[in-house]
């Protein structure tokens, strides 16, 4: 499958008597504490379900049973679709997609290189570098764009999105019904139809919970909405170990995969077999500095753990990966994006959302985006494993060529260094002398000469001229 890992050997986190006591906690809790669902349309169809509804405090316990019963509603074939076949996501629980991530706020401005509020002019840059680089699976806009009307924000991000990738994109800003609206038309414009991006959404929606045990209406409404179209959803949770979340990596884990649970049973019940992905980022607080610890190496076990119990219902996992508080790309950043990447990927979670982003995913370097692909593809070579067989063992090789020789002129070389050996993009393996001789390039510099290649050569098939005529039409009744 392109633009992905394949994960042949797993290396989870909980051990089988672990996913039971934490799936026996989540139950517990959404049957005596319950969760606040601020939506009246959602408790009526939960009490009607069976649940026990508090309509003044908004507090809905759910029965252990419902909820496993609408676990087994989740459709359990999700497609990422790309605006181009060649880009589309399964996931089949045995391929990691990295994606981009996730509605920053600020950019590195890479010809000015100062550090200002990100552009619709970003949000497109980025979309186009992720485009071309074959680390990378699904589009999560790094940014969005503060160059316009709040209103209009989620017509601008899509817009500049399907005018500049062909992979799937992944929505989080249309977080009320209108906006939803807007999304949909925008995307059937480029669809060809409505009846087209039913058949193949190549567009998912992000929506969330807020920690400890609540969902707000607004963006909930919005996701009942959407996942009408058969849009997927993926309900994003974020419970902060220490601070929205109990200090222990377990305890917040629960209270994640409570919140995700609650979160579908309300899809299922709405639609039955809508396709929902156990989502989350729980990095826990820093107490030193009272700041989110992202990045961190409890970041990536609760990114791995979380993605294991969503397999355990059944549920592809999106989790937090390639994160860093890192305010540059430095060497903090290389470990902690590797340190919150690794583990989720051996594990095998089915989305890694992050790459391109430093400050705790606040600020869109393009430098980065390609730093972190190589990243991803490096991790992606340790999970594919050693392949032993008659052919990899090279026995007639060995013997053919002896004692004292070497295998550079060998047949079986050429066939199998290409897919065999990771071969680097912007990482350096020269000998020190010639480093010196091509300029002594850093690797941030090496990264931008990349960014000025693709932005030269790689190009995107064009969306339906449809696009941006509904585009304008739509921003201009928002700007009334």
């Amino acid at each position: 499958m392109a633009n992905s890992i394949l994960v042949r050997n797993r290396r989870e986190v909980l051990s089988k008597d672990g996913v039971e006591r934490i799936n026996f906690v989540a139950l517990d809790v959404l049957e005596k504490t319950g969760v606040a669902v601020h939506s009246e349309k959602a408790r009526k169809m939960l009490a009607g379900a069976g649940c026990d509804v508090d309509n003044k405090s908004a507090v809905v316990r759910f029965p252990p049973s419902l909820v496993e019963e609408c676990a087994r509603k989740n459709d359990r074939a999700v497609v990422f679709y790309g605006r181009a076949r060649k880009h589309d996501a399964r996931l089949d629980f045995d391929h990691v997609h990295v994606c981009s991530d996730g509605n920053g706020t600020e950019a590195m401005d890479f010809e000015k290189r100062v550090r200002r509020a990100s552009t619709k002019a970003d949000v497109a840059k980025s979309a186009f570098i992720s485009d071309a680089l074959t680390g990378h699976g699904v589009n999560w806009p790094n940014v969005t764009s503060q160059d316009v009307p709040q209103g209009t924000r989620h017509i601008h991000d899509l817009q500049a999105s399907l005018e500049n990738t062909e992979k799937h994109i992944t929505i989080a800003t249309n977080t009320s019904v209108w906006e939803v609206e807007d999304v949909l038309e925008l995307a059937s414009a480029a669809a060809g139809g409505e009846d087209d991006l039913r058949k193949r959404p190549f567009i998912s929606s992000i929506h969330t919970s807020f920690s400890p045990l609540k969902i707000e209406g607004e963006s909930l409404d919005a996701g009942l909405r959407i996942c009408e179209e058969g849009i997927p959803i993926c309900f994003y949770v974020m419970p902060g170990p220490g601070s929205t979340g109990p200090a222990t990596l377990a305890g917040s884990v629960a209270l994640a995969v409570a919140e995700a649970l609650a979160g579908n049973t309300i899809f299922q019940l709405h639609r039955p077999g809508t396709s929902f992905v156990f989502s989350c980022g729980i990095a826990n607080l820093d107490m030193k500095t009272s700041t989110r610890a992202g990045g961190g190496p409890e970041h990536g076990l609760t990114s791995a753990a979380y993605a294991q119990m969503a397999h355990h219902y059944g549920f592809p996992a999106l989790v937090g990966g390639f994160v860093t508080t890192s305010k540059e790309p430095d060497e903090q950043a290389a470990y902690d994006k590797f340190t919150s990447a690794v583990t989720p990927i051996l594990a095998g979670a089915d989305m890694i959302a992050g790459i391109g982003l430093l400050e705790d995913c606040r600020t869109v370097w393009l430098e980065q985006l390609v730093i972190d692909d190589e990243m991803s593809r490096i991790i992606g070579r340790m999970a594919r494993g050693i392949d032993v067989d008659d052919d990899s063992l090279a026995l007639d090789v060995i013997n053919k060529v002896g004692i004292g020789k070497d295998y550079l002129g060998q047949r079986h070389t050429m066939e199998h260094f290409r897919s065999e050996f990771f071969e680097p993009i912007v990482s350096d393996r020269s000998s020190y002398d010639t480093w010196v001789s091509k300029g002594s390039k850093s690797l941030l510099t090496r990264a931008g000469d990349e960014v000025r290649r693709i932005f030269k050569e790689h190009s995107v098939d064009p969306v339906r001229g449809e696009v941006g005529d509904v585009a304008k039409a739509l921003i201009k009744n928002r700007t009334r």
